[in-house]
């Protein structure tokens, strides 16, 4: 084996839902008391099956939640719902309950609070079910759910038919208002109502808002959670159909008759909630569990509108608000106020590129001298601006107006169309960058004056991103630390990050980061080196002790099961048997729990990309030279494809400057058209689009020429 196995994956989540969440798509979650606790066999299983199915039939990935011989899974299989649906012990688990029932192997069935901490690991954000808990009558017995509490810290849509009516409505809503959690009911065009009882269309307490229907849903939550990075959950009531909700003056007669059973029996705690429902579903001869069967299945049809209109909204994003945040001190003059799809993080300088006939150290070299305007975030904007049109993407980066670089580089902007409104105006020099290369383009050495670029200050770089709102971020490694952690805390997996680490040795600032992550909580979802940045980024990581971390990076690989049949697939490959030996392969493995796609540039022998995949990925045997898949547990798997270089007569290569910033431009373009994972869909042409602009900007002298490169991609 590559890596020792240290134990498995924390939490299963099924492929499809993998995929889903990927791509963007509408997912719901759904919890399993109601079939571990809340119904008879085999009902409780009937039930289970067509929530699913409604769930699929309003155009989303039902991910049903709960634990199975102590495994937390979302997404569970049919085997597991006859599992979870049979009579026999079963575990209550909520948030407290978790460690407890995986250390002891035991099934059970997840509340509220825990359906929403495992659907948040997984990405997903709307989550249906039947009744709120909240706080218990009578209010001395400070007995209060968990879900409440969970509510204020963790980021997950709950819609349901509003708290149950045994318990203290008033006091409930007063808890959630004082947690931060926004309450609000779906209204049918009415301004002002009140919160439905459950079992009721109106409990009587005002509700704190009201909304029109299911997109004005999704824009608040798209509103706290994507615009905002609020932590906390949110409530969406449904009151129930007039024809299914039971008379409010009948069922509450039958709660008040049942609390007072239960406080002549001294029943409470963890006992008060299930003792009240079969009560009541006794004294209702059936009826109240009808109902609520009813209300979870209404809720799971509304849950899936929410969610497809929530996946829309972030398919099209649009700001929802302007930054309040305190802008550079001296803003560039802006050419566009409206969202960027790509932004790119990085430098900008005026280069200076030298060629010489022949290599004389210390000595005067005969050759020519040409200038113009780089740097790799500005070589990336450009070519992704050539790619995808200069309206979508902006460059965030530090200059100095006032000096000749300076306004040398706004004279290139103006020229080439670019927006201007990601820039930012400092003190310091303007970044220049002086190279000088042999008759065959390659670079022999280069002076790099970037000091500018590490004066970007993080809360400026913050304020450009909410202002630009993109879909993809690409960073390159010219800037701080400070502002790489800013970028990974902004974006949090609403926005793609892409890195281009620029040298072996910048890229080292890595691995000194502390907000990047391990899948899936990676902030970074593809990086480009070459096989030398590679290397170097492997070495900063080793020594700073990132691959120790036993509960994340371990647990990623140990989920992937890199073993030595993928490693004798891969040697009957001869390029794959070459980075093998080189060590490319190995290094790229350990790596991947922080970046989960990894394209390594190997000059002419073309890019390898390695990747953490579903577990239904197809190998891509038309495009690539080679294409191994290696399925691993837990719905993850591991795909490794070579593709060749683009064939190139070495005559008409001018230089190898910008070849690489190209094919990331070219990447990003495509990539930010939509908030998908990279590599999603149409791998091969994705890869070959990118190869294709790196070849343009090999047949030019300029690091990246426009016209060249928009008529390469044509």
């Amino acid at each position: 084996m590559f890596f020792q196995q240290i134990r498995r994956y924390s939490v299963q989540v099924a492929a499809e839902i993998v995929n889903c969440v990927r791509e963007g798509g509408p997912v719901v979650a759904l919890e399993s008391t109601i079939i571990s606790h809340g119904l008879p066999y085999p009902a409780n299983l009937e039930m289970a099956q067509s929530v699913e199915q409604l769930v699929r039939a309003h155009g989303a990935v039902p991910a049903t939640v709960g634990f199975v011989n102590g495994v937390a899974k979302v997404g569970l299989s049919q085997a597991d719902l006859e599992a979870m649906a049979r009579p026999g012990e079963k575990y209550k688990v909520s948030r407290r309950d978790i460690p407890y029932v995986m250390a002891r192997q035991l099934t059970g069935g997840t509340t509220i609070a825990a359906t929403m901490i495992l659907a948040h690991r997984a990405g997903i954000d709307v989550f249906a079910t039947g009744g709120l808990g909240g706080v218990s009558r009578p209010f001395e017995l400070m007995d209060v759910s968990a879900d409440l509490d969970e509510l204020s810290k963790t980021p997950v849509a709950v819609v349901c038919s509003g708290p149950k009516s045994i318990l203290d409505v008033a006091r409930t809503m007063e808890y959630l208002e004082t947690k931060g959690v926004p309450v609000a009911t779906l209204g049918d065009g009415q301004k002002t109502m009140n919160v439905p009882g459950f079992y009721t269309r109106d409990s009587g307490v005002a509700s704190p808002f009201v909304l029109g229907n299911t997109l004005e849903a999704a824009r608040l939550v798209h509103s706290g959670k994507d615009a905002m990075r609020l932590e906390n959950g949110y409530v969406f009531c449904v009151p129930p159909p007039a024809d299914i909700a039971l008379p409010a003056e009948y069922i509450n007669r039958v709660i008040a008759q049942t609390q007072q059973e239960a406080e002549q029996l001294g029943v409470s705690g963890k006992q008060l909630t299930p003792f009240m429902l079969g009560r009541i579903n006794e004294k209702t001869d059936g009826l109240s569990v009808k109902c609520n069967i009813e209300f979870v299945r209404n809720n799971a049809v509304v849950g899936s509108k929410i969610a497809a209109e929530l996946a829309q909204l972030r398919s099209s994003f649009q700001p929802v608000h302007q930054s309040t945040r305190n802008p550079a001190p001296q803003p560039v003059q802006e050419t566009a106020q409206k969202p960027a799809r790509a932004v790119v993080v990085g430098s900008v300088a005026l280069d200076s590129t030298s060629t010489v006939s022949t290599v004389n150290f210390h000595d005067s070299c005969p050759g020519k001298t040409e200038y113009s305007v780089g740097g790799v975030g500005f070589n990336v904007a450009l070519a992704a601006a050539a790619v995808g049109g200069p309206q979508h993407v902006a460059l965030v980066s530090g200059l100095n107006q006032a000096d000749f670089a300076g306004k040398t580089v706004m004279a290139a902007f103006a020229e080439c169309g670019l927006r201007t409104d990601g820039l930012i105006d400092l003190a310091g020099r303007t970044a220049q960058y002086t190279s000088v290369h042999d008759h065959r383009g390659e670079l022999v050495i280069a002076c790099a004056d970037m000091a500018i670029v590490e004066q970007l200050a993080p809360q400026h770089v913050v304020a450009k991103l909410e202002q630009l709102d993109p879909n993809y971020v690409l960073m390159d490694t010219n800037v701080s630390e400070a502002v790489m952690d800013a970028v990974f805390d902004s974006c949090n997996g609403t926005t793609r990050v892409v890195v281009e680490p620029t040298s072996g040795a910048k890229a080292r600032k890595l691995a000194q980061t502390t907000k990047l992550g391990c899948f899936p909580d990676n902030r970074v979802h593809l990086i480009t080196p070459t096989v030398l940045e590679l290397e170097s980024l492997y070495d900063a990581f080793y020594a700073a002790g990132r691959f120790e971390a036993v509960s994340s990076w371990f647990n990623v690989l140990d989920s992937l099961n890199i073993n030595s049949a993928l490693r004798n697939r891969l040697e009957k490959q001869p390029m794959a048997r070459k980075y093998l030996e080189k060590g490319v392969l190995q290094q790229a493995f350990q790596l991947l729990p922080y970046f989960p796609a990894i394209l390594v540039k190997d000059g002419c022998n073309g890019v390898v990309l390695v990747e953490i995949v579903g577990s239904e990925t197809a190998e891509d045997a038309q495009s690539a030279a080679f294409s191994v898949l290696h399925r691993g547990r837990n719905g993850l798997g591991l795909l490794v494809s070579h593709y060749p270089a683009q064939k190139i007569e070495e005559k008409s290569i001018k230089s190898v400057t910008g070849a690489g910033d190209s094919l990331a431009g070219y990447l990003l373009a495509r990539l930010a058209q939509t908030r998908g994972l990279p590599f999603a869909a149409e791998r091969g042409a994705l890869v070959d689009g990118a190869q294709r602009a790196a070849v343009a900007s090999l047949q030019t002298t300029q690091a990246v020429n426009y016209g060249a490169l928009a008529r390469a991609i044509t």
